[in-house]
């Protein structure tokens, strides 16, 4: 599991300044991390990751409880609302399913945190091999 950053830390490193909405597709696996390092709106997205929660083995005939764990820093005087929205593919970019997250608010210059709990077919999370993510930042 990847390294929890403090508000600090995940000032620095290097962000790439995208439009806002973000959208982009990447490589990814159900119970691990991605750190998008993209700056949107003056929103700095640390974190992305999706667990089975309490690690439990993944059962393809049934909904799985699962944790969308997202990381923020804001550096704008304001406070940011942020919408993520998660499409799960699978290794030929065709759609499995759709995680919309509720808004995350975050305050400037601190890292913000947001742990959310959805139920996930199995069948889906067996077969994810990339996700297209969506954010949006408002002010």
């Amino acid at each position: 599991m990847a390294a929890l950053l403090s508000g600090a830390d995940a000032q620095q490193g290097d962000y790439r300044a995208v439009e806002n909405p973000f959208q982009d597709g990447f490589d990814f696996v159900v119970n691990s991390d991605l750190q998008p390092m993209v700056e949107i709106a003056g929103v700095r997205w640390t974190r992305f990751g999706m667990h089975v929660k309490g690690d439990r083995e993944i059962n393809r005939d049934k909904a799985m409880p699962v944790t969308v764990e997202l990381g923020f820093v804001n550096t704008n005087p304001e406070e940011a609302k942020i919408l993520v929205i998660a499409l799960l593919e699978d290794a030929h970019g065709n759609t499995l399913d759709r995680v919309e997250c509720s808004r995350v608010s975050a305050n400037n210059d601190r890292l913000k945190e947001s742990t959310q709990k959805f139920k996930i077919s199995g069948v889906v999370l067996l077969s994810m091999r990339r996700v297209y993510l969506f954010c949006e930042i408002e002010q």
